[in-house]
C-alpha cells in the first residue's frame, strides 16, 4: 500500500502535526506555496514516493504518522538544496530530519544503509570509506598512488562532538 493510499484511509493526527512544528522552528509550512522549486533542485526525487512538496503538504495537513512510517523521511539525501531554493523559506530539509528523529522517539525501523552512513562517519569522518578508482588505462589507483594524502581517522574529539550533536537533534 502507498503513502497516497494511506492519507485516504486515515485521518490527520494535530497533536502530531504540532509536535513536528515545534520541532522545525521558523521553517513553517504554512508559508508553502506549493511552487515546486525545492522539487526541482532535489536530487533524490526520482527515489521518492512523494516529492519535498508533498511531503510539506502532507505535514501541514497533519499525515506526520504516514509519513514516518512511510520511510520516504530516509531517502533524502539532506544536501540542503530544498532550503536554499525555497522562496518562502519552509525548508523541507528540516521538515525531514523532524520526522526521522520523531521516527527514532516512536522508534521506527531505521534503515540499514543509515546506520552504515553513521558508522562510516565514526570510522572515517565521511559517509564513504575511500575507495579506488580505474584510470582510462584500467589501472586500479588508490590515494598513495595518486600523490594524495591520507585520511584522518577521527579522533576522540571528533566522536564526541558527533554523539553531543546527535544526542541534540534527539532532545529537539
Amino acid at each position: 500500500m502507498s503513502i497516497t493510499d494511506l492519507t485516504t484511509t486515515k485521518k490527520p493526527d494535530s497533536a502530531l502535526r504540532l509536535k513536528i512544528l515545534g520541532k522545525i522552528g521558523e521553517q513553517k509550512p504554512y508559508n508553502c506555496f506549493q511552487c515546486i522549486r525545492c522539487t526541482s533542485g532535489c536530487p533524490s526525487m526520482k527515489m521518492l514516493e512523494l516529492k519535498p512538496h508533498e511531503i510539506v503538504s502532507l505535514a501541514r495537513l497533519g499525515f506526520v504518522e504516514e509519513l514516518i512510517t512511510s520511510g520516504i523521511a530516509w531517502t533524502c539525501t539532506t544536501c540542503l538544496k530544498c532550503k536554499e531554493r525555497c522562496p518562502q523559506a519552509v525548508a523541507p530539509v528540516d521538515l525531514i530530519i523532524a520526522l526521522r528523529n520523531i521516527a527514532v522517539e516512536k522508534e521506527a525501523k531505521v534503515p540499514e544503509s543509515f546506520l552504515h552512513s553513521l558508522s562510516a562517519i565514526l570510522e572515517t569522518g565521511f559517509i564513504q570509506k575511500p575507495q579506488n578508482t580505474v584510470t582510462r588505462k584500467l589501472e586500479r589507483m588508490n590515494r598513495e598512488k595518486l600523490g594524495l594524502p591520507k585520511f584522518c581517522e577521527p579522533d576522540e574529539k571528533f566522536k564526541a562532538a558527533f554523539f553531543k550533536v546527535l544526542e541534540q537533534s534527539q532532545e529537539e
